[in-house]
């Protein structure tokens, strides 16, 4: 069954799982990769994507040192953000 807008907006304080004054303000999530063929040392590739909400909405913080993605990968990497985006109004 399809969420409409109204159903998916981020729960108030108290709302969240149910649990009386709980609120989720942010979700972490961390992924590697084997380094590229460009890359000089080979420590692999890490990326660390974290939702945050100051009161306004829930956005996302990239921080990596280098993360490599082909082309074709783009569009897969940010419907995933929007997914991880989404977890705190869940």
């Amino acid at each position: 069954m399809k969420k409409n807008s109204a159903e998916k907006k981020a729960p108030n304080v108290g709302e969240f799982m149910g649990v009386a004054g709980v609120r989720l303000s942010e979700v972490s999530f961390s992924f590697n990769q084997d380094s590229d063929t460009n890359q000089s040392d080979d420590i692999g590739q890490e990326i660390e994507i974290t939702t945050q909400d100051s009161g306004g909405g829930v956005y996302i913080v990239i921080k990596t040192d280098r993360w490599a993605m082909d082309v074709d990968d783009i569009d897969k990497f940010c419907e995933t953000l929007k997914k991880i985006v989404k977890i705190p109004e869940e």
